[in-house]
């Protein structure tokens, strides 16, 4: 037992500084053609022994965004994290993804070929924009008992909605940076969600 699990644990320990590596180069540069080949660089292996850890390139940049969702929720950030209203949250979601134009940048295209049903990360996406969307509707529905919003709004296509302005809105600023889109975000949301009628 003691032979396999020293392995073992330096195996997982090599994954998770990759990840940290990979999540710290791609936050700034995105990806790139030679991106894995700085990974592997800063790690000090070669690039199949890169790939080695995680089997392709699609599942090393899937643990990244896993692991950026994960300290995302640690810190805070995301539907009924912290107790903020919907709105606030995902002006929240929006400026942290401004913050790492890199990440944002992965996020976008990888989720744009994870709509093929055999690509590898095809799962992760469906199930991150499904966990989603029910967190929205939960803040929406609090919201409503609340007073906050009007009980006219049906939580459910509210929710994809807010989702398709957000992930709208981030490719917009990524084609071009000098625009705006936290306060084209809170004018959608006024929309959206509107306070009861009196």
């Amino acid at each position: 037992m003691t032979t396999t699990r020293g392995p073992y644990a330096k195996g997982v320990a090599r994954k998770q500084e990759i990840i940290e590596v990979a999540l710290e180069l791609l936050a700034v540069g995105g990806l790139r053609q030679s991106t894995l080949d700085e990974i592997a660089k800063r790690v000090g292996i070669t690039r199949p022994g890169l790939l080695h850890y995680f089997g392709s390139r699609e599942a090393l940049l899937t643990a990244v965004l896993e692991e950026r969702d994960r300290r995302d929720i640690a810190h805070g950030i995301g539907v009924g994290v912290t107790g903020m209203g919907v709105t606030e949250t995902m002006d929240e979601v929006l400026l942290h993804s401004l913050r790492s134009p890199g990440l944002a940048r992965l996020f976008t295209i990888f989720a744009a070929e994870a709509t093929d049903e055999d690509h590898p990360a095809h799962a992760f996406f469906r199930g991150r924009y499904q966990r989603i969307r029910t967190m929205i509707e939960e803040g929406i529905r609090a919201e409503q008992d609340g007073g906050v919003i009007d009980r006219g709004v049906d939580p459910g296509p509210a929710a994809q909605q807010i989702l398709a302005v957000l992930d709208g809105l981030q490719l917009q600023w990524l084609l071009d940076p000098g625009l705006d889109p936290r306060t084209a975000l809170r004018t959608s949301m006024i929309v959206l969600l509107p306070a009861p009628r009196t």
